[in-house]
């Protein structure tokens, strides 16, 4: 395993820092975040060997992998310009169509990748090297190299195209977030939520989860997606049509699109 460079060091580009040192103790990892309280962490605690607010520390990898926020990776590229070349690149952000093209108008060959995992919290205190263990990553194109770090951290690489990819998260990760949003701030704004808050209980914490991620990832996930989730939500919308005139016609049927529901979910679960 060649040196890495993880520039970004939030929840997952230190995750993966993490997850790199306990796979391969024997490779060099190190990083690079805008955050000098960032930087200091992350030397503090060992998650890199070398830090810096700055990119010059790319220079000594041979791989460099983009962790940043979605909204700021369109300028880290346009910024690394011929500090990469030569070097494997690869990202970490959650939409890929947009990122494809930012690093090609910056001149970068871009193996675009996407690890389909994280956690509720932000930043680098939240940094788990564990939460790859298991997870489909996502990558654009079968490069050797990135095929081995994802398969290093315990991660299923599977490569899709950059179109394929958002349209497919759109609806089993982006729209979810979405309607835990939706579904908060409809409870929240009743006269009633003093009262009702009282009971939530475990339905509430299962549907509200997602609410509680970091809201300026899931800013940038929907400008660079946009299209796709409005996709997703139409079509969400119209189920929830059909279910409510069952429910307004008091049709003994509506049992079987519950039926449905949970067979489909019990398969999903049985290959996970």
């Amino acid at each position: 395993m060649p040196a890495v460079a993880v520039v970004g060091l939030g929840l997952m580009g230190s995750s993966l820092a993490l997850a790199l040192k306990q796979a391969r103790p024997d490779i060099v990892v190190v990083g690079s975040d805008r955050d000098a309280a960032t930087v200091r962490k992350a030397l503090d605690r060992s998650i890199v060997e070398a830090a810096s607010a700055d990119l010059d520390v790319v220079a000594i990898a041979d791989i460099v992998v983009v962790a940043v926020p979605i909204l700021a990776v369109k300028q880290v590229f346009s910024s690394l310009g011929g500090l990469v070349a030569g070097k494997v690149v690869t990202d970490m952000a959650s939409t890929k169509g947009s990122v494809m093209e930012w690093a090609s108008a910056a001149g970068i060959e871009l193996v675009g990748g996407h690890p389909m995992c994280g956690k509720e919290q932000a930043g680098i205190d939240a940094a788990d090297a564990s939460i790859f263990e298991g997870a489909p990553w996502v990558l654009t194109s079968a490069d050797p190299a990135v095929t081995e770090l994802v398969e290093s951290v315990g991660a299923h690489p599977l490569v899709m195209d950059a179109e394929t990819h958002d349209r497919l998260v759109a609806g089993v990760s982006h729209a979810a977030f979405l309607l835990s949003v939706g579904y908060v701030l409809t409870l929240s704004g009743r006269s009633d939520w003093a009262e009702a808050s009282k009971l939530a209980a475990s339905g509430f914490r299962d549907m509200s989860r997602l609410a509680a991620g970091d809201p300026s990832l899931y800013a940038g996930i929907a400008r660079t997606n946009r299209v796709h989730l409005m996709e997703q939500l139409d079509a969400i919308t119209a189920t929830l049509g059909r279910l409510r005139r069952h429910l307004d016609a008091d049709d003994p049927r509506l049992v079987e699109l519950f039926e449905e529901a949970r067979s489909v979910r019990e398969r999903w679960a049985k290959n996970v």
